[in-house]
């Protein structure tokens, strides 16, 4: 019973098609008049282009905090903002201003 799904005989796999070789690097003088060739066709560059973060211009460096607390102080902070209509960062200012300590 050996031969049951045919594997008591050898399968003949396809031979392994040779390595390519690896094609020369362009000269840079032939990329660049490729390039003006394209812009003189009207081509324009594929590459991505920085993309801007939406909303309004950062004015001054930017960072993160993270503060994991109790959701009912959390929750009473987000109220807080919501209700002024500020942003998180503008009701935490808010609040370290009114702090005597405050340095800055």
């Amino acid at each position: 019973m050996s031969g049951k799904y045919g594997f008591d005989k050898g399968i003949d796999l396809p031979p392994v098609p040779p390595k390519a070789k690896p094609r020369p690097a362009p000269a840079a003088a032939a990329i660049s008049e490729a390039v003006e060739a394209g812009h003189a066709q009207g081509f324009v560059s594929r590459e991505p282009s920085t993309r801007l973060k939406p909303g309004p211009k950062r004015r001054e460096p930017q960072d993160k905090v993270s503060i994991p607390g109790p959701k009912r102080v959390t929750d009473e902070f987000r109220a807080f903002c919501r209700a002024r209509n500020i942003t998180l960062w503008e009701g935490l200012e808010l609040l370290l201003a009114q702090h005597p300590d405050r340095r800055g």
